[in-house]
């Protein structure tokens, strides 16, 4: 088969493959408001992530390599923005680069849905999982979002390293990072106003209706440049 015939089924196929994940989303969306997620007892501390699909609605999917119960499984992770912030602010430096990239795709021209593919390991938080679907482990709703501490990312490093193949221990975050993250914070919420969500939405969605956050962030953003 000639090469640009390849290229042009590989695109149509990516393509397809990203309208069947939006679809989901939206079907995600209507199953939130029904409250039809089933609850579970899994909790998952470290995860890979390979993919990350968003647009201006309040979904973004995820899809990951992570351990659930015994077994190390490749699925998907579907947040709201609201707690895809949180996790993005528990993550320490993997949290910076997801939020950073994200900054990227919404200050940029490119066609909706955006789509992110990178690999990073995130292991500073924990996250409460429920089935969208009863024993379907394709695709779980991503519930509390809490950090862990220094020490029990110390103790969960021996599995997380047989798991994943880059893997650190997030430590206090220095000044100079914290500057940084807020900076980012700032970023994020311009991104938000580039896609005409009103202000308060922009500022909820970042993490910065608090009003002196918000001009903390600002003048982080402003003395970063």
């Amino acid at each position: 088969m000639p090469k640009n015939r390849t290229c042009e089924y590989t695109s149509k196929l990516r393509k397809l493959i990203t309208q069947l994940e939006s679809n989901l989303c939206d079907e995600l969306n209507t199953l939130h408001m029904k409250n039809t997620f089933v609850q579970t007892d899994f909790k998952i501390q470290a995860f890979e992530m390979k993919r990350v699909i968003f647009d201006d609605s309040d979904l973004v999917s995820m899809d990951v390599r992570c351990r659930i119960g015994d077994e190390l499984m490749n699925t998907t992770l579907l947040f709201t923005f609201s707690r895809f912030n949180d996790l993005l602010r528990f993550s320490g430096e993997s949290g910076e680069k997801l939020q950073l990239m994200v900054s990227d795709k919404l200050l940029c021209n490119e066609e909706r849905p955006y789509i992110i593919e990178a690999s990073l390991i995130f292991s500073a938080c924990s996250i409460s999982l429920s089935y969208l679907i009863a024993d379907d482990a394709s695709c779980f709703s991503a519930e509390e979002i809490m950090p862990i501490s220094f020490l029990q990312q110390a103790k969960n490093l021996r599995i997380n390293i047989k798991d994943f193949n880059d893997v650190h221990i997030d430590s206090k975050i220095q000044l100079n990072q914290a500057l940084q993250e807020i900076a980012m914070m700032y970023r994020y919420y311009l991104g938000l106003k580039e896609l005409n969500l009103n202000e308060t939405s922009a500022r909820e969605k970042s993490g910065l209706l608090n009003d002196k956050l918000f001009k903390v962030a600002y003048h982080a953003a402003v003395s970063l440049k």
